[in-house]
């Protein structure tokens, strides 16, 4: 092996090493993953909440379905 090609190869094996330490080092949470998006709703279930807030809105004051559904 060339004195090249085993000092790059050295090198990697040395990040390689500091990076295990390093992540190592840091709290069990992991700081670098991030929390899922909100999930998205179905259209039956987005047809069954228009349907509520369309019932609801016959039977009592409109602010009332406002508060509950946002």
């Amino acid at each position: 092996m060339t004195r090249s090609r085993a000092l790059n190869r050295f090198h990697r094996w040395t990040a390689k090493v500091r990076r295990r330490h390093l992540r190592s080092a840091l709290p069990e949470e992991k700081l670098w993953h991030l929390p899922e998006p909100p999930k998205m709703k179905s259209g039956d279930e987005l047809r069954r909440l228009a349907w509520q807030r369309d019932q609801l809105s016959q039977l009592e004051d409109p602010a009332l379905v406002e508060e509950a559904f946002g």
